[in-house]
């Protein structure tokens, strides 16, 4: 084999591990945390394990189990965080990445779910 042929074959390989990973699989639960008083969760899908390379590549997912599953984002958990607050009738999912040189989490976004919408979609993404 000649040196095109295996960098070729390389890069499909390579293409074959990492490209086509679905962000929204649901193949791999690895936890489910509860919130506000046990009445939401969150539920934690990898995606894809970073091994000796850094951290896994994870979904998560909001939910009652009832009414609605909601879709919150997919981070690399060596450097990204979602965090879940409750107040009153709404729910504050705050997107965070860890700054490189002072190691502390900064938000990246922040997003508002009114408990009373999410429960009047019935969404199951």
């Amino acid at each position: 084999m000649g040196k095109n042929s295996l960098k070729s074959l390389s890069i499909l390989l390579a293409f074959t591990f990492f490209g086509c990973r679905d962000d929204r699989s649901k193949d791999d639960h690895t936890a489910t945390v509860s919130l506000c008083d046990n009445k939401f969760y969150v539920e934690k899908f990898t995606i894809s394990g970073g091994g000796a390379l850094g951290g896994d590549r994870q979904s998560d997912y909001l939910t009652d189990s009832v009414n609605f599953r909601r879709y919150l984002g997919t981070y690399d958990n060596a450097h990204e965080v979602i965090s879940v607050i409750c107040k009153g009738d709404s729910i504050y999912v705050y997107h965070q990445r860890r700054d490189d040189e002072s190691n502390r989490l900064k938000p990246t976004s922040i997003i508002r779910y009114s408990i009373f919408d999410l429960k009047k979609t019935k969404v199951f993404e």
